[in-house]
């Protein structure tokens, strides 16, 4: 090539050059850059979606998703919200399993699984328009109604009692799943669900106004005479037995405590602290008045038990939660009353009856906290 020619084609490339480099600070280029930070976006939440799915590949247990999935009545397109509908791919929410009666404790349970969920699959935990859920009778909750969830794919478990490994292995973005609102399906009982969304899901459970305010105006009524509110700990006592003394429950593998443990439940906190006051809830109130009791006669001055009656299972709840720390029976309502208070909590060891059917679907590693403490009562 000449010298010319060379020439020539210098001050080709350079008009070309100049010309892109007029494209891009143009409107046009603006748009392209937002188109490009579009598609960088969507590729970032594809590898985080991949790296939370199935690492031997797109594979999942047929058993685990259910494979009937869900539909409107109305058709649904793949581009998010169209023509008034809301945009199914960005949610999580509860299934109809949790109508079947469950109360507070199962239903916690299953608020934690639903945001770890969408904490695990980049989407938003949100409840559906006309769904009632009784949490919302206790908690402000604070979460986003939303019509018309379907199509939708419902997530199961393997165990209730335990946390189970393959939530974490589900594809997110496999092309059955991500185009659907995920459903949360199962009891999810283990303190695993909880790991990562701590701070979340606290957000979730403040108690409402009229709940907070009970409780408050409750613990200033209770302050024993000649005590004053700084100097002495609470420790909230809760004795669940009514179904749980039911035969056909004890059979299956359902157990409770009896007096000699919340004897040493009680003597671990009075030995530690020089003033203790126990607040005892329980759905046997007869039963706790006869054996949560002053068993060494410690004096009044270092030891005060008050016993509640006729209070709501949520004002209750929130009085165990508002101790600062809390000594459990049996039972998720107990559970989750320790794990808002945030304290040192005791549990009941004995629970379940090994060799029943309950202790077949229990992992006590994953449903109790590694630092609470477990004790047993000396048969």
């Amino acid at each position: 090539m000449s010298r010319y020619q060379k020439l020539c084609l210098y001050a080709i490339l350079g008009l070309v050059m100049g010309f892109f480099t007029f494209i891009f600070f143009s409107g046009s280029l603006q748009d392209l850059q937002r188109n490009f930070y579009k598609i960088s976006k969507f590729g970032f939440r594809m590898q985080r979606n991949n790296e939370t799915g199935d690492r031997e590949g797109q594979h999942y247990n047929a058993s685990y998703i259910d494979s009937k999935t869900k539909h409107s009545n109305r058709a649904t397109h793949n581009s998010g919200e169209t023509a008034g509908q809301p945009e199914i791919t960005r949610y999580v929410s509860f299934d109809n399993c949790i109508k079947d009666g469950r109360r507070l404790g199962n239903l916690l349970f299953d608020l934690a699984a639903v945001i770890f969920v969408a904490e695990l699959s980049g989407r938003k935990a949100v409840l559906e328009k006309t769904m009632n859920i009784s949490l919302e009778n206790v908690f402000k909750l604070n979460m986003e109604r939303v019509k018309g969830l379907c199509p939708c794919q419902v997530i199961g478990e393997s165990h209730h009692l335990a946390y189970d490994i393959n939530t974490e292995k589900i594809a997110f973005n496999d092309p059955n799943i991500r185009n659907k609102t995920i459903l949360v399906a199962g009891f999810r009982q283990s303190w695993k669900y909880t790991l990562a969304i701590e701070r979340q899901l606290r957000k979730h459970l403040a108690f409402k106004d009229e709940i907070q305010n009970f409780t408050e105006n409750f613990f200033h009524e209770v302050i024993p005479s000649g005590w004053k509110r700084v100097g002495f700990v609470r420790v909230g006592i809760h004795c669940r037995r009514g179904d749980n003394v039911v035969q056909h429950f004890v059979n299956y593998g359902y157990t409770v405590p009896n007096g000699t443990y919340f004897y040493k439940a009680m003597k671990y906190f009075t030995d530690k602290y020089s003033r203790v006051q126990f607040i005892v809830t329980s759905d046997d109130s007869n039963w706790t008045r006869e054996h949560i009791v002053n068993a060494n006669n410690i004096s009044p001055n270092a030891i005060n038990i008050t016993y509640t009656a006729g209070n709501t299972a949520g004002q209750d709840f929130a009085i165990l939660s508002m101790c600062d720390h809390v000594i459990m029976s049996t039972g998720t309502y107990g559970w989750w009353a320790a794990w808002i208070a945030k304290g040192t909590t005791i549990y009941y060891s004995d629970w379940p009856r090994q060799g029943s059917g309950l202790a077949r679907h229990f992992n006590r590693e994953d449903f109790f906290p590694p630092n609470w403490i477990p004790m047993a009562y000396e048969k």
